[in-house]
């Protein structure tokens, strides 16, 4: 019922809906005008309609109005409908919009930023929010979601060439995933020990430089991650 209802709509009401899905249970005002063409008034008048036609509703936020769908069902479905390309392009969208929203603050939007970006054909960016989303986690002790992050990061980072600059990325991404297994899984732990190998194997590849030599996934104090 809800996609026969969805499928009723007209296509720029639908294409709202369908860019409010791909943005999240809650979406910005200022994120969803920087991800659609449509004038502003244009953009207000079908906001009105999918209001209307209880979609969504708004609600005020700290620093923008949000759009929320009504039921996470609702979303779910609008999401659901977009072909697959056309998803991984509002994905991409969502993410260059929240770079020019928040260029000053990407931290406090890296978990956003990392999510679109790695549900979108730009692997790079989604290893590099990855790898980033990660390093955070590790800083807040949130060891089992720096492992999900930097695990991603490193099989993603797979999927671009083979050049010195990804072996370079995946070093970075091994020291910082290994001693993340450690608080889990403990020291002995073959996660561990497959970070450290793969590390090393990885600093012959690259002539083993000394900044990034193995001892930094044994203790981890000097794994840093700075991505490109």
């Amino acid at each position: 019922m809800l996609a026969a209802r969805i499928d009723r709509l007209s296509a720029e009401q639908k294409e709202l809906l369908q860019t409010l899905a791909v943005v999240g249970r809650e979406s910005p005002r200022a994120l969803i005008s920087k991800m659609t063409v449509m004038a502003e008034a244009q953009l207000e008048q079908r906001f009105a309609e999918l209001r209307a036609a209880e979609f969504i509703y708004e609600q005020p936020a700290l620093a923008d109005t949000e759009y929320v769908f009504k039921h996470a069902l609702t979303q779910e479905v609008a999401y659901n409908s977009l072909l697959i390309e056309r998803r991984k392009q509002l994905h991409e969208r969502a993410g260059n919009a929240l770079e020019s929203l928040f260029a000053d603050q990407l931290d406090d939007h890296l978990t956003q930023l990392a999510h679109h970006y790695s549900h979108s054909d730009n692997i790079d960016k989604a290893v590099k929010y990855l790898g980033r989303t990660g390093q955070q986690a590790m800083q807040r002790s949130a060891h089992i979601y720096a492992i999900s992050s930097l695990s991603t990061a490193i099989d993603l980072l797979q999927k671009l060439p083979d050049t010195p600059e990804r072996t370079q990325r995946e070093l970075l991404l091994q020291l910082a995933v290994g001693p993340a297994f450690i608080p889990v899984k403990g020291w002995g732990a073959p996660e561990v020990e497959r970070a450290s190998t793969r590390a090393r194997k990885l600093c012959e590849r690259l002539g083993n430089p000394p900044e990034l030599s193995p001892p930094c996934i044994e203790c981890g104090s000097c794994a840093t991650f700075e991505p490109s």
